[in-house]
């Protein structure tokens, strides 16, 4: 019998099977020229009303930081699938709108990523897709929480532990605080302007090392909450209005 863990079995076994689902995906849209982030950000364009979203639904919907999604989006644009204008609304943000060669790519491509993923879920043992589904769906959400946390903020946060596991997986360095894993649209929080991978490092001056730290923050804040807050390696100071 094995002396590894079978904790540690399942965690490498979800990591292998999480590889080649993306490599197989990622040859379905080979033969579109399309890498998978990509077609993600066309195929959320493409679904959306006038095709448009603002820089931060996308972030929301993708689950990709503020940074990540700026480089694929400057990508796109230069291919002319996308184009970029100032968002009205929000000085702080961008109108991301589809192209007509944009959505003629992402509706060819569409077929074949669907009937990839079809096939791959087929490999599961018969009867299986559903509860395996549901409990994928929970694990994610010990790593990226529900939105109901902190609504004053209108934001969703990953603990110390996981935000320092998360940020080292990027190359960046462990500092204490919590992660922001989404953003609400039209919130105190998007309407200050933090984004998804932001990590909240202070409150009105204290260091946040817990959710607690925060929830005593926005509990004790008179009309507004100072956060400072590390984007990748920029620290910044955000003035968040609870009014």
């Amino acid at each position: 019998m094995s002396d590894i863990p079978s904790e540690r079995q399942l965690a490498d076994t979800v990591i292998s099977v999480a590889a080649h689902l993306e490599a197989e995906l990622e040859e379905a849209l080979a033969e579109h020229r399309l890498s998978r982030p990509s077609f993600l950000v066309l195929d959320a364009l493409e679904r959306a009303e006038s095709h448009t979203l603002n820089q931060r639904e996308l972030v929301s919907a993708l689950r990709r930081t503020s940074g990540t999604l700026s480089v694929r989006l400057g990508r796109l644009e230069r291919a002319r699938l996308i184009t970029r204008e100032p968002d009205p609304e929000n000085r702080r943000s961008v109108t991301v709108t589809l192209t007509d060669r944009g959505r003629e790519l992402v509706q060819r491509a569409r077929p074949a990523y669907a009937e990839r993923a079809q096939r791959l879920i087929a490999g599961l043992p018969e009867g299986t897709a559903g509860p395996v589904g549901e409990a994928v769906s929970a694990w994610q959400a010990f790593f990226e929480p529900g939105e109901g946390e902190h609504r004053r903020l209108g934001v969703a946060v990953a603990g110390a532990a996981v935000a320092k596991k998360m940020r080292r997986a990027v190359g960046l360095d462990e500092a204490s605080g919590l992660l922001v894993v989404r953003v609400k649209a039209q919130s105190a929080a998007d309407e200050a302007g933090l984004s998804r991978g932001d990590l909240i490092t202070a409150a009105a001056g204290s260091p946040v090392r817990s959710i607690g730290d925060l929830e005593r923050a926005v509990r004790g804040a008179n009309g507004t909450l100072a956060l400072s807050v590390l984007r990748g390696v920029d620290a910044r100071e955000v003035e968040v209005s609870l009014a």
